[in-house]
């Protein structure tokens, strides 16, 4: 009895220091923007004679870190739930989704770049899904009276980028992938409609 209560004293302990240790060095990374935080990807262009390029999204995802493919994702899953139940403001739970999500399409990006292609879906699944209710806190807030110029503009700007992955990723997977990335895409249009009303 004594062994297992030291046990999960220790993991616990572990726990706690894991989150308050990301905790220190992320709160002054996290503001309104994310861009001193994060790592520029960019999706290559593929010259087509028939297409004219999309412009690129001037916006930059926060490096995604561990991967779900790791086995020390589970205790960063752990560490981002603490942190999300932790943080009660509903401007700052937005954007702590938000960066949430950024962090999922990211690595989704490199998971299906790295040939895990339904790995990689399911992890930007989990990415629009944290969109989705990045929207829903920032609509929260902005009922309440707070300024949430920002952070609508952020996450608008943050679905269009993910709009430009979703596109690039489409050309570069075989037909089983397409249609799940199709998927995602209309799922996308959804949310960025509303989006806008933030």
């Amino acid at each position: 009895m004594i062994k297992k209560v030291v046990s999960i004293l220790a993991v616990l302990s572990f726990a706690v220091w894991v989150l308050l240790t990301s905790l220190s060095q992320s709160s002054s990374c996290v503001k309104s923007s994310y861009a001193a935080a994060g790592l520029k990807l960019t999706v290559a262009a593929t010259p087509m004679p028939t297409v004219t390029p999309q412009p690129k999204i001037e916006y930059f995802l926060a490096y995604p870190g561990i991967l779900p493919d790791s086995p020390m994702y589970k205790l960063k899953m752990t560490r981002d739930r603490v942190w999300l139940w932790l943080t009660t403001d509903t401007l700052k739970r937005a954007e702590l989704l938000l960066l949430y999500a950024d962090k999922r399409v990211g690595a989704g990006k490199v998971l299906i770049e790295g040939n895990q292609v339904p790995l990689g879906i399911s992890t930007i699944t989990k990415g629009e899904k944290y969109l989705e209710s990045a929207i829903e806190e920032a609509g929260k807030a902005k009922a309440r009276g707070r300024n949430v110029g920002v952070l609508g503009k952020n996450i608008k700007n943050a679905s269009l980028k993910y709009e430009e992955i979703l596109v690039g990723l489409h050309e570069k997977i075989n037909s089983d992938g397409k249609s799940a990335v199709n998927d995602l895409l209309k799922s996308l249009k959804i949310l960025q409609e509303k989006a806008q009303n933030i």
